[in-house]
């Protein structure tokens, strides 16, 4: 299936550019509306693709002959995945099956997902600057203290700020974090305060682990207590998200974040959740690279690196 996405200011106008680009074969996959737009994905199934046989002349080849999809297909459908990712995953897989015809259904899996997702290391990206962000009770604080734990152990100095002024208790939660693992810790209420900290020359810290206030994306003036934090300095931008959250809720929720900057995932609660399909719908969607997943309560251990063979173990368990 070739699958495309429509941004249109309504529903025919992102009617007549499917028609237009795919045809009229096309199927609606998914449609939501968000500040205003209509965002529409749609498809057209090709079950044929073209090859040479051993003559050297073109032949039509039936692309799902070479793949047999229903366990992965029941697979997707279990974990919620929006269906337009769902057709994605699926077609890369088809392709992968029908280039490597001797690999395992995990192994197609596996490569699919490398081609549809980015992941990256936490502590493995150009800066040393780390914001996080998400909504309230999504695992910030903890996210960070198992962020700051990980950097302890390889050795690396860092230091924890937070913004968050407006949840009681935070700060506490979060300083004394910072006292058990002993590393520094500030607190400011400013942005220009925080932009003014992390230029400073004398301090030479190999890792900022940076709090915001957990906030509702759907409420504006709560977007804008973490809009300055974020605008102000140049770092790697966390959406924590609980993994659990229903699919269409988080996709819009994630994409008001990534409006915030945020450029990376990293799911909580892993460990609690059956159901994936918010976590693999909002990677797609909204672009972002898998940074790491909390995997349970452990500080010290609670922090996994995410990539295509534990993603794929996760569909398929």
């Amino acid at each position: 299936m070739r699958i495309k996405s429509f941004e249109a200011a309504n529903m025919t106008e992102a009617m007549q550019l499917v028609r237009q680009q795919l045809g009229g074969d096309a199927v609606i996959l998914s449609n939501y509306t968000l500040n205003g737009k209509v965002f529409l994905t749609a498809g057209v199934d090709e079950t044929q693709d073209f090859d040479f046989n051993k003559d050297n002349q073109i032949q039509p080849i039936d692309v799902k002959a070479h793949f047999n999809e229903t366990a992965l297909r029941d697979a997707l459908e279990y974990h919620d995945v929006l269906e337009a990712v769902r057709e994605k995953i699926l077609a890369n897989c088809r392709e992968v099956g029908r280039n490597n015809p001797g690999m395992s259904e995990r192994q197609v899996l596996e490569v699919a997902l490398d081609r549809q997702y980015q992941f990256l290391p936490m502590l493995g990206t150009e800066s040393k600057v780390k914001m996080f962000m998400g909504t309230p009770g999504s695992g910030k604080s903890t996210a960070i203290a198992k962020a700051a734990t990980k950097a302890k152990l390889r050795g690396n100095k860092s230091v924890i700020v937070s913004t968050d002024n407006s949840k009681a208790g935070a700060n506490q939660q979060l300083e004394a974090f910072a006292k058990i693992l002993n590393v520094d810790f500030f607190f400011f209420k400013e942005a220009r305060a925080l932009y003014e900290f992390i230029r400073m020359p004398p301090y030479e810290y190999d890792y900022f682990f940076i709090d915001t206030p957990g906030i509702n994306p759907f409420i504006d003036r709560e977007v804008e207590k973490v809009a300055p934090f974020s605008e102000s300095i140049k770092a790697d931008k966390v959406l924590t998200m609980d993994a659990g959250r229903n699919v269409r809720d988080a996709l819009e929720s994630a994409d008001i974040f990534a409006g915030l900057g945020a450029t990376l995932l990293m799911p909580t609660r892993l460990d609690l959740t059956r159901r994936i399909g918010g976590v693999i719908t909002v990677a797609d969607y909204c672009k972002f690279s898998f940074c790491g997943a909390s995997v349970s309560s452990s500080i010290a251990a609670g922090l996994a690196q995410v990539d295509s063979k534990s993603l794929a173990r996760l569909i398929l368990a």
